[in-house]
């Protein structure tokens, strides 16, 4: 696996570096020869500043709190990627590994194993649990999520070193479903630092230690030398443009519409999920109709993971048809909705809850 190093030290915003990601990717062939495996991998770490990111399909006001981030100079971006609402500061070390395998569950596993198994080495007893963290005792350590692209994927992700955890508290605002769903009261009783588990493990490890310790896991050779390129300052140009897209307020903000019903829900290895549904007029009565309003338009907001465009490909399956339980749950049948885990029959659940469920997921 190839390591990629910047030229200088300079610190950067945190959409930076996720438009380095973007340009590792489109350029894969040209910067890492085929691994042992016969993939082409790469990977590098980076911090930021205190800054929040939150996920595509994520409704910015509900997922960050703005007021508090503003008085305290805490930066917020949205990323192009899915999952969940993420604080980061100097304490958290932010990992980026891009390769050319579009098998997203094999990638995905694979590099959260490698994590879980880089943090063992250091006397940890960390594993990989549910669908994108890396926890050690019951509590997360790192979390994580990716962006599927067309000859090749990119995961990021977490690792909290030493995180402000009263900073990272109040700065993000997870939904009170999400709360209750991991049977806690509070962001801070369900995530831990890694050097206060190290510490307790009697394996102490600096923070400077740690970030070599994790390059030297994922990048050197078999001869036991670092694998590394430095890009060029025409190569750091580029990922200035590739930046600008992130700092768009359109992008930023996301795109607002009126619908006329919202459906939402928690589906077990999938996350949140929420379906907005435009309403036109209601269809004229007919045999087997009951005159419901036809689909005109759809959303989809969430911490899920895209492995395609989500809210295109439910549209396209349902737009013109009646907001009726069997007509939806025939146009989703065996239906590939671009959401990783997700099924038609899920999402039927959410948006026609029966009355056992209905204390689980909310209109």
């Amino acid at each position: 696996m190839k390591h990629i190093a910047l030229p200088q030290n300079t610190q950067r915003r945190l959409v930076w570096y996720l438009a380095m990601e973007e340009f590792v990717a489109a350029n894969l062939t040209a910067l890492v020869p085929p691994s042992a495996i016969g993939e082409r991998e790469a990977f590098f770490l980076w911090q930021v500043p205190p800054t929040v990111i939150f996920g595509r399909n994520q409704v910015m006001e509900a997922e960050v709190n703005l007021s508090y981030c503003k008085a305290h100079d805490i930066k917020f971006f949205r990323r192009k990627s899915g999952g969940g609402c993420v604080y980061a500061d100097m304490g958290n070390v932010m990992l980026s590994y891009v390769c050319d395998n579009t098998d997203v569950a094999f990638t995905f596993s694979r590099f959260l194993n490698l994590v879980a198994l880089a943090l063992r080495r250091l006397g940890v007893p960390a594993e990989k649990s549910g669908r994108n963290d890396v926890m050690i005792g019951g509590r997360k350590v790192s979390g994580n999520a990716f962006t599927l692209l067309p000859k090749g994927s990119i995961v990021h992700g977490t690792m909290m070193y030493d995180v402000d955890f009263e900073a990272l508290q109040k700065a993000i605002t997870p939904s009170a479903g999400k709360i209750s769903s991991k049977g806690v009261d509070s962001v801070r009783s369900h995530v831990t630092n890694l050097k206060e588990e190290l510490e307790a493990a009697g394996h102490p490890v600096g923070l400077e230690a740690f970030k070599n310790h994790l390059i030297k896991f994922f990048c050197t050779d078999d001869n036991g030398k670092l694998d590394q390129i430095v890009l060029s300052d025409s190569d750091m140009a580029e990922i200035d443009r590739l930046e600008q897209a992130y700092l768009d307020p359109d992008f930023l903000e996301g795109k607002h519409h009126s619908y006329s019903v919202s459906f939402g829900g928690r589906v077990e290895g999938v996350g949140e999920v929420k379906v907005n549904v435009g309403l036109g007029k209601e269809m004229p009565d007919q045999v087997g109709h009951d005159g419901s309003p036809v689909i005109e338009s759809v959303g989809l907001e969430g911490d899920f993971f895209q492995t395609g465009e989500a809210s295109k490909a439910l549209e396209a399956a349902v737009k013109g048809l009646p907001l009726e339980k069997d007509a939806i749950g025939n146009a989703l049948k065996n239906k590939d909705l671009g959401i990783l885990g997700l099924a038609g029959e899920d999402l039927l659940r959410i948006m026609f809850p029966s009355a056992e469920q209905n204390n689980k997921i909310t209109k």
